[in-house]
């Protein structure tokens, strides 16, 4: 494990092909067995997931709360599975409810995968918002196929894939984790999976955070609320991918100043648990 100097940070750095001590090993194995699916898109298309409506997040309470990542692209742009298994559905979403009304996601394929998650139960995983269906239910895919292709159709704003991973259940909304705990970052970047704690030891929710650097500004926020499903292994309330190797500063205001304004650095192809006390 690598501690910080400042008491209010827990950092442990998980280089995958590094040696390292026993603590930081086991987190090492979490994400080994995290890491089992691809992104849902090919390489010529914008793999980057917007992080300015994160899983677990509702824009203000603009929006439902987020139960997986959007990846904005034109439509027509193909979806490809994340991983190898049987398409459990394809069609719209008004003939098999899957989300909290008829409707929502629209056109929507889920592959029911042949994994499991850490803790138990089966991974599935959803592609919403579909232009068009490519697969039909009950049709082994390969990763990498194609299923469909990015459309704006159930309550989308704009052409986008939305995407979720769903452990156990593939038809309750509530199955989901966070999708960005389920890939490895893009090559040559790092991934932080973190928690910010209050100052009474709780998930700090809903918080607006910044990963600064000389030269940009990278906000993304934490979980809205307790009831956003987390993890069993990270107990998480945020994760942000792809960031380019180097050193920020991760910064989460308070009162008249900073709850929390602490240095960190990522290597390339490394995934860092951390975990922040706010101050005030």
């Amino acid at each position: 494990m690598v501690r910080s100097t400042c008491l209010v940070l827990t950092l442990i750095c998980i280089a995958l092909a590094a040696l390292v001590a026993p603590a930081a090993v086991a987190a090492q194995n979490d994400v080994s067995t995290h890491y089992l699916l691809a992104r849902p898109l090919p390489a010529s298309a914008n793999v980057r997931p917007d992080m300015g409506f994160p899983y677990g997040w509702h824009r203000n309470h603009q929006s439902p709360i987020h139960h997986g990542m959007d990846y904005l692209n034109r439509r027509g742009t193909p979806v490809i599975a994340a991983g190898g298994g049987t398409v459990f559905y394809a069609g719209n979403d008004t003939e098999m409810i899957v989300g909290p009304q008829p409707n929502f996601y629209g056109n929507v394929v889920i592959l029911q995968h042949d994994l499991s998650a850490p803790e138990g139960g089966t991974i599935f995983t959803l592609y919403g918002h579909l232009n068009s269906i490519d697969v039909q239910t009950g049709q082994t895919v390969n990763q990498g196929d194609v299923i469909g292709r990015v459309g704006a159709t159930g309550i989308a704003i704009g052409s986008h894939l939305h995407f979720e991973v769903r452990v156990g259940n593939p038809t309750d909304y509530n199955a989901v984790r966070n999708p960005e705990l389920w890939y490895p970052p893009l090559p040559g970047r790092g991934k932080i999976i973190g928690r910010i704690v209050d100052v009474n030891g709780n998930l700090a929710m809903g918080i607006r955070f910044v990963l600064s650097t000389a030269s940009s500004v990278l906000p993304s926020f934490t979980y809205a609320e307790p009831s956003i499903p987390v993890d069993p292994m990270y107990g998480e309330n945020f994760v942000y991918g792809d960031l380019g190797a180097g050193c920020y500063r991760l910064r989460v205001r308070g009162g008249s100043g900073y709850a929390y304004d602490e240095p960190i650095c990522i290597n390339a192809g490394q995934t860092i648990f951390l975990e922040v006390h706010l101050k005030s």
